[in-house]
Formats: C-alpha cells, structure tokens, sequence
C-alpha cells in the first residue's frame, strides 16, 4: 500500500440542503482548496463548480431504492485519493454527521492514518422548518427534537422512536416519505393524537414544495401528488400547525439559469441568482481548463437540465 504524505488531509464537508447560500465559510473553503471532491446525490451541481477546474469530480451519490455505490467503496476511495492527493473532500447533502454515515468514514480514515476534519452544515430538518418561520423548539409548545430516520436497510419496518411526541416534542424523520402510511399508523397507535405534520420537499431549492396535514391525512394528501418532487423530510408536531396557512407559495416557473464565460466571474451572478430564488448553472468548458471529470459530468448535467435562460459573462 502507498504511503499517505502526513500533510493530507480529508474533509468531511457538510453541504447543506441544496442552496448554495446557505453554505458555511469553511465548506466553501474546503471546495475551493480541494485537490478531489466525492460527492453525493443531493449535492447542487452549482456547488461543486465552486472547485477549482482542475480539481477532480468524483460522484458516489446513494440515490433511495436503485442500485448505487457501496458505502465499503466510498470508503476505499477515500484512501486511494488520500494516496494522490493533498486535499481530499467528501461532500455531502445536509450535515454529515445526521443520517450521513461520517462515523463509518471516520473509522476507516483512523485506520489508515488519515488526517482528517469534519465541516457540519446545515441539516434538512433546520433548512425546513426555516421556510415556514417558525423553529424545530418552541417556548410553551415544545422544547425537544428527535431526528429519526424513515428508512432502514434492507427494507425492514423497524419502528421509529416517538417518545419526544409523547413528551410534548417535535419529530423530524428523514428519508421516510415512501414508508409514511406505515409511520403515521405507528403514531397513532402509539400515542393517539392527530398531531400536525408537514413534509417538506427540496427545502431551500426553486422547486421547494410544502404539504400540510397531520397524522391521519398526510400520506394520502402525498399519495395524491402526480409524482414524488425529490428529498423530503417529514416533520411532525405542534410546530407545523397550520401549515397551509403560514406555508411560503411555490414557485410554479422555477428559475434556471446557464451562465457562460469564466468561471470566476459567472460564480458571483449565479448567487445573485440563487439569492433571487433561481438556480443557475455554469458552462465554462470553453473558457476554463477543466479537467477530464468535470467535462464530463458537466456535459451530462448540460444534457440533463432544461434552462429558462442563457446569459454570457464578459
């Protein structure tokens, strides 16, 4: 096995809930330094071209319910980059130590005598309760979170712990919009209050939409949607009462912007566009060097994305 240089260094960077304003200084550090990015799924494309061009891009996105890298092999690459690079970061969507599986990363990282940091960002349960103006603790109506998760490997229905909406709490639950018949049953057994709920698509992004209802008719409220919009969150108690009435518009004719021209120019318009409610994507492969993964990934993304608009920076 190669010898890890002792000033390499991996960072486990949290990316937040998808907007690229709401990413901390150090994360954008992090990118902006990295020799190598492994990221994940959720991770906005606008994110990664905050790397230099010559970095390299490397997806290991974990997409629900198909077939997708296995953790073990994240795990590997992580040493393998750690054997070539300098400055290695493993981005990922929301906060890294929430349902992001860092303690396993870790583990190897110490192993194999890694250095490395992790950069908490902000998590999918903050990112959406923010978009209703209220918080996840409330004075006088509940003073205690649970995060929890929906899904469980292999598909097993394991029960999630909902002691926190027996003492007057709130409970967020990730990645469980698919099981949330069998979830809202078990609350309801369990407890047996009709508490509100809400569930929380794409928090923070364009296409952000919210769903308001409570344990006895939210699933068939998303049951009745034309199609699932993307990552959800589902967070149940007092605090989302009336969401409906208090819920943000949504925003029907979603912003997406191509910007072309050098990348360091397009960066600063594409927050103003973000900021604005947008999204942009940069094209920069005729202005930049950009090394062999990035072409690619970005003339995939290129073919992917349907864009509102065109501007070219000078």
């Amino acid at each position: 096995m190669s010898v890890i240089d002792s000033t390499t260094k991996v960072y486990l960077v949290g990316a937040g809930p998808g907007n690229p304003c709401l990413l901390s200084k150090k994360a954008e550090r992090c990118i902006q330094q990295a020799d190598v990015i492994l990221y994940d799924q959720l991770v906005h494309p606008f994110i990664l071209q905050l790397s230099r061009p010559d970095a390299e891009w490397v997806h290991v996105g974990k997409t629900p319910y198909t077939k997708y890298i296995r953790q073990e092999r994240i795990n590997e690459l992580l040493v393998e980059k750690s054997q070539t690079y300098r400055r290695v970061v493993r981005l990922k969507g929301g906060d890294p130590a929430i349902f992001g599986r860092v303690a396993e990363e870790v583990d190897t990282l110490r192993e194999h005598g890694i250095d490395f940091e992790i950069v908490p960002g902000i998590t999918a349960a903050s990112a959406a309760i923010s978009q209703l103006g209220r918080g996840l603790t409330e004075r006088q109506v509940s003073t205690n979170i649970t995060f929890t998760t929906g899904h469980f490997k292999d598909g097993v229905e394991n029960e999630i712990d909902i002691t926190t909406l027996e003492n007057g709490g709130t409970l967020a639950i990730y990645m469980g919009v698919k099981r949330l018949p069998f979830l809202m049953d078990e609350i309801m057994t369990k407890v047996g209050i009709d508490y509100p709920v809400a569930v929380i698509f794409n928090a923070t992004r364009p296409n952000q939409q919210i769903i308001g209802g409570s344990v006895m008719t939210i699933a068939e409220k998303i049951a009745q949607l034309p199609e699932r919009p993307g990552p959800g969150v589902t967070i149940v108690g007092e605090v989302v009462r009336n969401v409906e009435a208090i819920k943000p518009a949504m925003n029907m004719e979603p912003q997406m912007v191509l910007l072309t021209g050098n990348r360091t120019r397009c960066i600063d318009v594409a927050y103003d566009i973000f900021e604005q409610g947008g999204a942009a994507l940069i094209d920069d492969r005729a202005t930049s060097e950009l090394h062999q993964s990035q072409h690619e990934i970005l003339t995939a993304w290129l073919e992917q994305y349907t864009f509102t608009e065109q501007q070219t920076i000078e």
